[in-house]
């Protein structure tokens, strides 16, 4: 079930997505409700600038003492680059809309599922997929 916390930060990352012109946007969440927000800057910054990868580097301004209690919303499924680097982040949720393969049909993807690369990992990390998919796939039309 979609709660409407969910639904919430999912449309500020689809807010940032828009902001940078891509259907990429990533909101980290803390208990407290505090947040970063990031969208991909790849054409800028050079390939590894994924919004996730982006609003990662800014948990620095976030308070929290454990990282396992924030949440990261991506209006499209964690690639394995990024979701490596949540694993190495700490963090403990992952809500996204799109999925790789959804994403696959507008460019290239690796069709590896971040569930694929979570359970290599050595702690439990919760996944909730299709959160406001249908418009996370409207962002590919911008």
């Amino acid at each position: 079930m979609i709660s409407k916390d969910q639904q919430y930060w999912m449309h500020k990352a689809m807010e940032h997505a828009k902001l940078g012109h891509t259907p990429f946007g990533a909101v980290i969440v803390t208990e407290e409700q505090q947040s970063v927000e990031a969208y991909n800057t790849t054409k800028q910054d050079g390939p590894v600038a994924h919004a996730e990868i982006n609003v990662i580097q800014q948990l620095k301004r976030l308070k929290y003492t454990y990282a396992r209690t924030l949440t990261l919303y991506s209006t499209v499924e964690p690639c394995p680059m990024c979701m490596s680097a949540i694993l190495w982040a700490g963090i403990g949720k992952v809500v996204y809309g799109a999925s790789i393969a959804d994403a696959s049909a507008f460019g290239h993807q690796i069709h590896i599922s971040c569930e694929e690369v979570a359970q290599k990992s050595w702690y439990s990390i919760a996944l909730i997929s299709g959160v406001e998919r249908e418009k996370c796939l409207e962002l590919f039309e911008y």
